[in-house]
């Protein structure tokens, strides 16, 4: 046997090689394996159903000790209403028993609790407006305070405490593609998911098996992969996959109690905007024309200056704390200005405290030999940073004054990486579309690693947030900032 390398610490995962060369061998699923995940997905819906009963709790509380309640029993109501919730919660699927999703997360999910707790804030208005009482609209306000504000907090730490005691989710990556490297790293950075190992695709599934000699001479037994793994999702890449074997392997992710997620080749660009719809039964995909349309760009100009005035105000002291400590630290201005690309290709000059020495720019050509990325100058340890820039670095404190480039317009909060003029040449064909938004403080880029994520890869990530843009989506990518910055991922 050998054993596929694992990244993270949890049951090695083993590859099983058949003397004679033929074909599979299929496996029952041990019963051991059926009641395991049949008692994790029971402890999860509990756990779930759990957190939101304890913020409708919450909510009652708050108006029994404020004497704002209904005339009938707090307790009498919180029995009358908790099972309209925990239906409506049931309806909109937010107790599943196992992840439906890889990047299952509350704050994915916070547009679903949030629209099924008007939903279920409704219902509970016209429940409690039946059985009469006083301060009926207090009653009902927290009620939505707590789905809103406690439930997402609730479900949340749950979600932690879900991780610890049953571990996380262990994912198993089967067949290959550029695109299964890109989501390996992306599943590498969640703390609820683990990357077991890769497995090629099976001789039997493969398109061409003779293509790859691994395919061909060493055929894999997924069904003992799986079982001695412990593995409760496998990643399909469909590169090399043969007609009609995706119904055959889906099949048999069924018999051997796994979930499948399909890693379609040629969409790592298409992203949530696509749309699935059939004909005659042939699912096709819809890819509309990255527009946005004018109260679009109005919303997304809105939380621009809304967010970059507020925070202006807010970051004032500590940034004059930063221009001191830049004076004290090296000779130079304290301000950096570069001309970088914004949207439609035109120029303009990104501000940003100083964290190099003031001739940076010229030792550039010089220590791109010593790149590790061929594309932009990707250093270990960059010579030309000074001691108070390589803590701003690290921070992303230096891209405060950037605040100024949004209140202007030349940038936006969200939006694709604002690129030099040198970087911005690499780019043509496609790629040329991330220039169809403006640039901004923060994006998929920055969420996932910043220059960490390879020059290729920031392309696509772009490309795909203009593809997919939603004000929603600017609002996650801000809240999924911060705990980017303070891990200090892939800051250089």
């Amino acid at each position: 046997m050998s054993a596929v390398q694992s990244p993270l610490p949890g049951p090695p995962v083993r590859s099983l090689q058949l003397v004679g060369g033929g074909g599979l061998a299929e496996e029952r699923v041990a019963p051991e394996r059926f009641r395991r995940r049949l008692i994790r997905g029971r402890v999860r819906k509990i756990a779930l159903v759990s957190a939101d009963l304890t913020a409708l709790g919450v909510a009652f509380v708050a108006v029994e000790v404020l004497g704002l309640g209904v005339r009938t029993s707090g307790t009498l109501s919180l029995v009358a209403l908790a099972p309209i919730w925990l239906l409506v919660f049931q309806m909109y699927g937010l107790y599943p028993r196992h992840p439906r999703f890889v990047t299952t997360s509350t704050l994915n999910e916070l547009p679903q609790s949030f629209h099924a707790t008007l939903v279920a804030g409704m219902l509970s208005a016209a429940w409690l407006g039946l059985t009469g009482g006083d301060h009926l609209r207090w009653t009902v306000g927290a009620l939505l305070v707590g789905g809103i504000v406690v439930l997402p907090i609730a479900r949340s730490a749950v979600r932690h405490l879900l991780t610890s005691v049953l571990g996380p989710e262990r994912i198993l990556l089967v067949g290959g593609g550029t695109i299964t490297k890109t989501v390996e790293r992306s599943l590498g950075l969640r703390r609820d998911v683990d990357v077991a190992g890769f497995e090629p695709l099976p001789a039997r599934w493969a398109r061409d098996p003779r293509t790859d000699e691994s395919m061909a001479h060493v055929p894999r037994d997924l069904s003992s992969v799986v079982r001695e793994g412990r593995i409760d999702r496998i990643l399909l890449s469909t590169r090399d996959l043969r007609d009609s074997s995706l119904a055959e392997f889906h099949d048999w992710a069924r018999t051997n109690v796994v979930s499948l997620t399909v890693l379609p080749e040629h969409f790592d660009v298409v992203g949530v905007g696509a749309t699935v719809d059939q004909v005659q039964g042939v699912p096709v995909v819809s890819l509309q024309p990255p527009t946005l349309s004018r109260t679009s760009r109005w919303l997304k100009r809105c939380l621009d200056v809304v967010g970059a005035g507020l925070g202006l105000l807010a970051l004032l002291p500590l940034a004059l704390i930063i221009v001191t400590a830049i004076k004290l630290d090296s000779r130079g201005p304290v301000f950096f200005r570069q001309q970088r690309i914004g949207r439609g290709g035109r120029n303009f000059g990104v501000f940003k405290f100083r964290t190099m020495v003031p001739d940076a720019d010229a030792m550039v050509e010089g220590l791109m030999k010593h790149s590790s990325d061929p594309h932009w100058l990707q250093l270990e340890s960059d010579p030309r940073i000074t001691r108070v820039g390589r803590l701003l670095r690290a921070t992303s404190l230096d891209e405060l004054p950037q605040l100024l480039n949004v209140l202007v317009g030349h940038m936006s909060l969200v939006g694709p990486r604002p690129l030099s003029l040198r970087d911005d040449a690499l780019i043509d064909g496609w790629g040329r579309g991330r220039l169809n938004l403006t640039p901004g403080l923060t994006g998929l880029w920055q969420v996932l690693g910043r220059k960490s994520v390879p020059f290729e890869d920031m392309v696509k990530l772009d490309y795909l947030y203009v593809n997919n843009w939603s004000l929603w989506g600017d609002v996650k990518l801000l809240l999924q900032t911060l705990p980017a910055v303070v891990s200090g991922r892939g800051a250089r």
